[in-house]
């Protein structure tokens, strides 16, 4: 149903600074590329301010055109890239136009929003170059037909070697609009100081992790939803959407969160920081003190500019080095229109600032101004200058690559994006739903498609590693294992993650089941050498015991605790020999250790009896024979001593023990014979208790000794 005129104008403009070095030999190496495919299918041209211009007479010339410029895009970027410059190409009917300088400005399109590398056209006139080329939706702002008009074309084998091209996702109505990009959230539906963050809760650091929980296809109804709400003539949509708690709900908070750290609400978090900008940094914030900027901020939003302006004049006066002040005025001269005088004043807010985050900040917010009045290469400046800074600050890698998009160079952003959404998944919902991201949807989505179904492809593989895993802890754990019940825990809650198609669940079963398998590993090498530990203190333990009870005097009763110890040197000597990271082993040392715990448990305890049976027959053969030796001498000293008194006491003065002896001669050798058993006997007893333990040892070391002593030769 279809028709066209079949006569076209084609202009086509490099993107970048004409006064730049770096475009000058760029766009003159491509354009020689350019001026040979013209010279080849006979095209006349017209060359004025950097705007390309030629007509296309026929159907043929425009398909001829159209394949020649997208192959030599794809060659130029996969064999030289350094003869490729990105351009924008508008294919447009001639009815009503003449081909002179002032076609371009006629067109009545925003150039800084068409995409680079891929002809712009009417769908009308993309659906007859034919099957051989696929368009895509294209959504910017024209006063000379609808946004939903124009497309962008591909060939069909381009895309075929590309896999694919992720659906756009962004609500229509918040990327189109007369108005230029809004400072606090990127979107075109209304001004800066009309902006719904600046009423809106302050950021909420849950917020991804709640998206993260969208399948993919809820995200994509919820997207057509929110669209048709904004469409349907509700009044204030936006602020009803903000407050639901359905996918619409949330993905619109997201939208408006993406540039959260420019947003009024996030002033005052921002200038309580005192860290270098980490995650830890944001939880802990100083504590509000009694300036009464503070008051200033909150009603800021309530409050008309120049009444607020003018109490921070009067703040300015009574504290000229707060820095706090000078940020302020730099948000009241922003939604005044004067980006210029914000500039000044977040530059003096950032020589003044206390902390290098603060700083940081304040540099960001510079560089979110020179992005805003599309100055991207000073902008990209500033930005690296507060990653610098304060490199945790993670929100300024985006918007270096929104920069690289929005200039039109977003193959060179392709790279850190991969990098970016590797690190952390919820960059990819992040981009998915970045309105300033238009530019550029055909190479980003194109690149996020990989991503997609690379880690989707992941993701199925993942699913059987965790049921690996859960195999394994069967095979190398005994049931009831603490860690065991843990890890299956652990497990349980990836596997309902698979489940979710999203990006972000998806990176976090891949890099969970990860971490599983290095905890695992860990744990099972842990247990390794903390079971060769065990089994040496066992052996040592062993070690002991037979020393002991090597010394027993009555092996006899031996024959039970023998057989145990045999069977723990049996043990030892299996467990001194086994590698401990073979599933088998493993397990039977889990068994092997608790049973020669216990086995230890009651070698020990009969160890302290038979000590106690060794120790007490020790100590009465000692006392023995110290008894026997005092004795022995005592009756020796009695019988030689009395009979001596008894014949030599008259001559040394003993008469009356002499006269005692002979006439109570056996009576007295029984009170001596008494007396001496007494004194034997506390004597032995006191010798034994003072020497028992040198005496014990003693012993012990000569039977160790003689055990060493080799045997002597036949």
């Amino acid at each position: 149903p279809y028709q066209s005129s079949l006569g076209w104008y084609v202009v086509l403009h490099p993107v970048g600074n004409p006064i730049d070095k770096t475009f000058q030999f760029g766009w003159r190496e491509f354009f020689n590329h350019i001026e040979a495919i013209l010279q080849r299918n006979k095209l006349r041209f017209t060359l004025h301010n950097y705007f390309l211009m030629f007509p296309l007479d026929g159907l043929r010339q425009c398909k001829n055109w159209t394949r020649d410029f997208l192959s030599l895009i794809a060659r130029l970027k996969a064999e030289n890239p350094d003869q490729y410059w990105p351009c924008v190409l508008v294919t447009v009917d001639r009815k009503g136009l003449n081909l002179n300088d002032d076609l371009p400005a006629k067109l009545s399109v925003d150039w800084e929003q068409l995409s680079p590398d891929y002809p712009h056209m009417t769908m009308r006139n993309a659906l007859v170059l034919g099957e051989d080329f696929l368009f895509h939706e294209v959504r910017f702002a024209s006063a000379r037909q609808a946004p939903d008009d124009w497309c962008s074309v591909t060939l069909r084998t381009d895309d075929a070697s590309q896999g694919g091209v992720l659906p756009q996702m962004v609500p229509a109505q918040l990327v189109v609009g007369s108005n230029p990009h809004c400072f606090y959230c990127g979107q075109r539906s209304h001004l800066t100081p009309q902006c719904p963050t600046r009423t809106m809760p302050p950021h909420d650091p849950t917020l991804w992790r709640q998206v993260a929980l969208l399948d993919f296809s809820v995200m994509h109804d919820a997207m057509s939803r929110i669209d048709t709400r904004l469409l349907s003539g509700e009044e204030d949509p936006i602020s009803s959407l903000i407050a639901e708690s359905t996918p619409e709900g949330l993905l619109t908070r997201g939208f408006y969160d993406l540039l959260w750290p420019v947003q009024v609400r996030s002033i005052g978090t921002f200038w309580r920081l005192r860290s270098k900008g980490t995650r830890k940094g944001f939880d802990d914030l100083a504590p509000e003190d009694n300036s009464p900027v503070w008051e200033t901020w909150k009603t800021f939003p309530f409050r008309e500019p120049h009444e607020v302006d003018r109490e921070l004049q009067n703040l300015a006066h009574r504290f000229p080095k707060d820095f706090r002040v000078m940020s302020l005025r730099g948000f009241v001269a922003l939604e005044h229109g004067d980006i210029t005088k914000a500039l000044a004043y977040w530059k003096e807010a950032e020589m003044f600032s206390t902390f290098p985050v603060i700083q940081a900040w304040h540099i960001f917010l510079q560089a979110r101004a020179m992005e805003f009045q599309n100055n991207f290469s000073q902008a990209l400046l500033l930005y690296d200058q507060a990653l610098k800074i304060s490199p945790a600050l993670s929100f300024v890698e985006v918007r270096k690559l929104v920069c690289e998009v929005k200039r039109g160079f977003t193959e060179q952003a392709l790279g850190a994006l991969v990098d970016l959404v590797g690190k952390d998944g919820h960059y990819f919902n992040k981009v998915l739903i970045d309105p300033e991201m238009e530019r550029g949807h055909i190479q980003i989505f194109t690149c996020l498609y990989g991503l997609w179904t690379e880690m989707e492809s992941r993701a199925k593989e993942e699913e059987s590693n965790l049921v690996k895993i859960r195999d394994e802890l069967a095979v190398w754990f005994l049931p009831g294992n603490i860690f065991v019940d843990s890890m299956a825990e652990r497990i349980d809650k990836l596997q309902n993650i698979t489940s979710i198609h999203n990006y972000v669940a998806f990176q976090s079963l891949s890099t969970g089941r990860a971490q599983l398998e290095k905890e695992l590993q860990l744990y099972i090498a842990k247990q390794a050498r903390s079971f060769k530990d065990q089994f040496k203190s066992f052996t040592d333990e062993l070690r002991a015991i037979y020393d002991e009870a090597a010394w027993f005097p009555f092996p006899g009763a031996l024959v039970e605790f023998n057989k145990s110890c045999s069977q723990s040197v049996l043990n030892m000597n299996w467990a001194m020999r086994t590698n401990f990271h073979v599933p088998e082993a493993f397990r039977k040392a889990q068994m092997m250790v608790d049973q020669e715990a216990e086995r230890m448990k009651r070698l020990k305890g009969r160890m302290r009896f038979l000590r106690i049976i060794r120790d007490s027959t020790l100590f009465v053969l000692s006392f023995a024979e110290s008894f026997f030796w005092i004795e022995l001498v005592g009756i020796l000293l009695i019988f030689v001593l009395l009979p001596l008194i008894l014949v030599y006491g008259d001559k040394v003065g003993l008469d009356m023990a002499a006269n005692l002896l002979t006439k109570e001669r056996w009576q007295v050798q029984k009170v001596f014979l008494l007396m001496l058993t007494v004194f034997a006997v506390g004597v032995a007893a006191l010798r034994t208790v003072l020497r028992f333990e040198a005496i014990r040892d003693k012993i012990f070391a000569k039977a160790r000794a003689a055990s060493k002593r080799p045997p002597k030769k036949k």
